[in-house]
């Protein structure tokens, strides 16, 4: 079965951070950790949202798409 979106999140922020402390950051045991990372339960939307943010903490170069216009160019009005 194909990992879900939140196991993948939880992995990545398991590499950053460790088991010990993202389950801290994210106020839950390494038991409950564990299981959401197994898939053996979902994992909750507020956990998800909390582990984005750990794994967002250093992406300091990401920019949504479509809030700058690409390499410099200006945008153009129509008008």
């Amino acid at each position: 079965m194909p990992k879900t979106i939140g196991q993948l999140v939880l992995e990545r922020a398991v590499q950053k951070l460790g088991e010990s402390k993202l389950a801290s950051r994210l106020q839950v045991s390494r038991h409950a950790l564990r299981t959401m990372l197994k898939g053996l339960v979902a994992v909750p939307d507020s956990i998800l949202l909390r582990a984005v943010d750990v794994v967002m903490d250093d992406a300091t170069d990401f920019t949504p798409p479509g809030s700058q216009p690409p390499h410099g160019k200006k945008p153009t009005t129509s008008g």
